[in-house]
This record gives C-alpha cells, structure tokens and sequence, in this order.
C-alpha cells in the first residue's frame, strides 16, 4: 500500500487553514488582552480620583464640575470594558471554532467519523468562527466610538 503524498499534502493544507485562523485569532485576542488592562488601570485611577473628590466636603465649583465630569468617564469607560469583554469572549470562541474545524477534518481524514458526511458541519463551526471574529471586531468599532467620546469630555475638565 503506498502513499498518496497529494493527499496527504491537501490534508495538511485542510488542517492548516483553521489553525492559521486560531493565529491570527490569537494576535487579535492579545491586543484585546492588552485595551482591557488599559481600561482597567484607567478606571482605577478615575475612580480613585472620584471617591477623594466625593469625601470632600464642601467641594468648590471646580470640584463638582470635575465629580460629574469623571463620572461620566467612569460610565462610559464601563461601557467600554463591557464591549471589550464581550470581544475577547468572541474571539476565544472563534479559536475553538478553529481548533474545533481542524481537528474534525483531520479525525474525518482517517475515518474517524465512519461514512457521514461531516462537510458541512466543518463549514459550519469555520463560518460561526468567522462570525465570532466579525462580532468581536464591530464591538471594538463601537469602542473606538466610545473612546473618542471620552477623550472629548476629559478635554472640558
């Protein structure tokens, strides 16, 4: 029995393919990693300035300006670390999706599954990857969004 090395080279590039999307997933994943610290640091220090700001009494004009303001901040930065939450969680669903496409495509390769065939599911779970990815990507289009609103209102204090 000798071995059919085009097979074996198109199942390689089968089994590839969704384990490039798992690394390019994981490049994503490592930048959302790093937003969600930022934003984390972030609402520490506004929150920090905020209850030293709420302790004092009476506070002047300026003070209670700067109150409101920062609590708008610290809102909207939730907001902003909801929608960050949301991608990373998006994007960790995505890799399963891939490591899940690759790994049924190399079992289906050696029978694993017997005579089903198990195509389509494989182009199922890939696309909900691709939909995973898509979702976290608009949430952080939305982010940006949110951002740049803060970045405006830390300007008027």
């Amino acid at each position: 029995m000798g071995v059919d090395v085009s097979h074996l080279v198109s199942l390689i590039q089968y089994v590839l393919s969704p384990a490039i999307m798992v690394s390019s997933s994981a490049l994503l994943l490592l930048g959302f990693n790093n937003k969600f610290s930022n934003l984390a640091s972030r609402f520490r220090v506004l929150n920090q300035e905020k209850r030293v700001l709420m302790e004092k009494i009476p506070r002047t004009l300026s003070e209670e300006s700067r109150l409101t303001n920062l609590e708008a901040q610290v809102s909207r930065l939730i907001r902003r670390a909801s929608l960050v939450k949301r991608s990373i969680i998006c994007c960790y669903g995505g890799i399963v999706c891939f490591t899940c496409t690759s790994v049924m495509i190399f079992f289906n390769a050696f029978n694993v599954f017997g005579v089903l065939n198990l195509g389509p599911v494989f182009i199922t779970i890939f696309l909900l990857g691709l939909l995973l990815i898509l979702s976290s990507a608009v949430m952080l289009i939305v982010e940006t969004k949110l951002f740049y609103q803060v970045i405006l209102l830390e300007s008027e204090s």
